[in-house]
């Protein structure tokens, strides 16, 4: 009987376990997909507000630092922390203005030229 029990309890966690493990993937995904889109909308603005100092992609062809190299995203390590820098020094000629989403779709941008982000498959 003991083992019968043990054997129904492993069956129990294994469905307890699939079934999270799939819940948990059904969000991550809806999450990514929100971030696809928050990302391409930071590319967009970061066309349209940094690329003229931060050069095309980031490469740092303009007179501001590289944004793709990682050293970013090694100093700034979640999307909260980048997006709360560039709203508050960005962009560099009048810090401040830029609002809370449009800093955040920025960050999700840089972190995706980090290849923290997924890009659009």
């Amino acid at each position: 009987m003991a083992v019968k029990h043990w054997i129904g309890l492993g069956v129990g966690v294994v469905a307890v376990l699939s079934a999270g493990a799939l819940g948990y993937h059904d969000h991550q995904t809806a999450a990514t997909t929100s971030q696809l889109q928050e990302a391409q909308a930071g590319a967009v603005l970061f066309q349209q507000m940094c690329e003229t100092c931060h050069g095309p992609g980031g490469n740092g062809a303009g007179n501001a630092p590289v944004l793709n190299d990682g050293s970013v995203t090694t100093t700034y390590p979640t999307t909260t922390a980048l997006a709360t820098f560039i709203q508050t020094h960005m962009p560099a000629s009048d810090p401040g203005i830029l609002t809370s989403q449009q800093a955040t779709e920025l960050a999700l941008y840089i972190r995706q030229l980090n290849h923290l982000v997924p890009q659009q498959p």
